[in-house]
């Protein structure tokens, strides 16, 4: 009896944590930064994905004009600038990325439509640049540039409708808010629902949260001759 009353302990204890992890941490992970206003309000980009399964949207201040930050974005990728997080962590599942710590102009002109970075050094996992309005939005999309957009199917072979956008809007004087949304969508099922909240999802905040603070640590850096 002893036993069997410490195996339905723990496995009250065991539903308990996953319920909070379920209701409580996991709403916080896809906001972390994020004012009401910035999580609810439309942003350029977002009807490309009308409905989808997973949304985020990080937020970040930084101490910097616009027009300071804007061109560490526009140079994000792979083949590119980097994507300004855990260089180290990235590059143990092989995507060989070393983030850029100064503004290339040579990165600097891309065009909608035409222009894509990539997420891995094979260019199999390529995004389209889908709206670029400087230096206000820059949104690409799943898919290469001329192609059809990547429709939703299994999220484990990564056919994901997805498009990844980064927001800057001026608060205060000398102030800019960073925002990044994600919007994606693939088929829903059980596993895909399971490795979406416990894989794909903790690794997404882990990463983009390094990228936030990544780039603004280098537009204040870059802003004050540091």
């Amino acid at each position: 009896m002893k036993r069997r009353h410490k195996v339905a302990l723990a496995a009250v204890a065991l539903e308990a944590l996953g319920a909070a992890y379920w209701f409580a941490l996991l709403p916080r992970l896809r906001r972390w930064g994020a004012t009401d206003d910035e999580m609810s309000r439309p942003l350029p980009g977002d009807e490309l994905v009308p409905d989808p399964l997973y949304t985020t949207t990080h937020a970040i201040t930084v101490r910097a004009s616009a027009e300071a930050v804007w061109p560490w974005l526009v140079q994000i990728g792979q083949n590119r600038g980097g994507f300004y997080t855990y260089d180290a962590l990235e590059n143990l599942a092989g995507l060989n990325v070393q983030s850029a710590d100064r503004v290339h102009p040579e990165w600097q002109d891309l065009r909608a439509g035409v222009d894509y970075l990539t997420l891995d050094p094979d260019e199999t996992m390529k995004m389209a640049v889908a709206v670029i309005e400087p230096p206000r939005a820059f949104v690409v999309r799943s898919g290469a540039p001329g192609e059809p957009p990547q429709e939703a199917g299994s999220l484990f072979r990564g056919e994901m409708a997805w498009t990844w956008g980064f927001y800057l809007e001026p608060d205060g004087p000398v102030e800019t808010r960073l925002v990044i949304r994600s919007r994606a969508c693939w088929r829903r099922t059980a596993p895909a629902a399971f490795a979406q909240a416990f894989g794909l999802e903790p690794a997404h905040f882990i990463m983009e949260e390094g990228m936030l603070r990544g780039i603004r640590d280098r537009a204040e850096r870059a802003a004050t001759g540091g």
